[in-house]
């Protein structure tokens, strides 16, 4: 992680800012970008595409403006739709360690998986629960920041909850919350024991909703209006807590989505339902350069059957740069394949971070 930092530091640019020629202020550039390229393989061929796949592609441009505010804007080329589109686009005005207060589009504070990059993420692709439960990203305003040396953090946002549309739904808003206790703060000292926890919270009232890659499974026609343009509240809530002491890493999640479905709307199903799950892995980097995890995946959609995975993987970094994996994953008992997991599934990853 230092390795990267210090690289994207020396790729920094400094350009003049017009009509600043007296004071020889600068603004300073970041260029970045993620590529994260493999192969998937597996048994069931009617659950996606096999073989040589591009899984991620993404450009940012980033740096600050004197100390009155930062920026970052992340363009992703979507392979689906072979399109690029906005990722990212914020500005963050740094008032102070303790405050910020970020607008733009970009991923609400919610969920510790969530938010970690996926350039940084343990396995290909994040938990089952986290993939179908967290917002997605969303245009807002939130608030946050770091008190006691790094060891507390937190951040509250206020969203529009249709993702990326500018316009919401009849008026109506999401509210995210989050707060995270490290016990040694920011510095990650390998040959200490350091235990963090956290927990999160989100609320939103919906007309035509969004939700997550997951939450229905099978027979969409039995939903409980469980469809993509949700209507009713939702109360999303989750914990997390990690512990890791050199080479040893024991970490998990659980995560929860109530909904109170719009009664007004009729339809066949219950009012009310739910979807939750998490995950629970170990990890051992014996080296710095190699990694060994095993996670266990588990979550029950608000329609379908459970679906349980162990997940076995080895990671290597090379330098700060790359990063190369494969992983195996294999279902418990007789729980059905996932959007992003099967059983005997393969898959293999290259990946650059710069």
């Amino acid at each position: 992680m230092i390795a990267r930092v210090c690289a994207r530091t020396a790729i920094a640019l400094a350009l003049t800012l017009p009509g600043a020629a007296a004071a020889q202020e600068s603004l300073p550039v970041e260029i970045g970008g993620l590529l994260r390229a493999g192969a998937r393989a597996h048994s069931d061929s009617g659950i996606g595409a096999q073989g040589f796949q591009l899984f991620e592609s993404r450009l940012k441009v980033s740096g600050s403006v004197g100390l009155v505010f930062d920026y970052k804007f992340v363009t992703r080329y979507d392979a689906s739709r072979d399109a690029f589109r906005i990722h990212d686009a914020v500005v963050t005005m740094p008032l102070m360690p303790e405050f910020r207060i970020t607008f733009g589009m970009f991923k609400p504070n919610f969920s510790h998986e969530a938010v970690v990059s996926r350039a940084d993420i343990t396995f290909v692709n994040r938990s089952q629960a986290v993939t179908a439960i967290k917002p997605g990203r969303q245009i807002g305003v939130e608030a946050g920041g770091e008190a006691l040396e790094g060891r507390f953090s937190y951040g509250a946002g206020l969203y529009n909850g249709n993702g990326r549309d500018v316009t919401n739904d009849d008026d109506n808003y999401m509210f995210t919350g989050r707060v995270q206790f490290n016990s040694i703060g920011t510095i990650a000292f390998y040959d200490e024991f350091v235990a963090q926890a956290g927990v999160s919270f989100g609320y939103s009232t919906d007309t035509s909703a969004s939700l997550g890659t997951g939450i229905v499974t099978g027979d969409r026609s039995a939903a409980p209006r469980i469809t993509s343009d949700f209507a009713g509240e939702r109360l999303l809530w989750g914990a997390d807590m990690e512990l890791s002491y050199r080479g040893l890493t024991l970490s998990g999640e659980y995560l929860r989505a109530d909904f109170d479905l719009d009664a007004s709307l009729g339809g066949a199903g219950p009012s009310e339902t739910e979807a939750y799950g998490g995950y629970a892995q170990f990890g051992y980097r014996p080296w710095g350069l190699i990694e060994g995890v095993v996670r266990y995946d588990g979550f029950r959609p608000a329609l379908g059957a459970d679906r349980e995975f162990m997940v076995f993987g080895v990671n290597m970094y090379p330098d700060g740069y790359a990063r190369f994996g494969v992983q195996y994953a294999t279902a418990l008992g007789d729980s059905p394949n996932a959007p992003t997991l099967s059983d005997g599934q393969f898959m293999f990853l290259a990946q650059v971070d710069f």
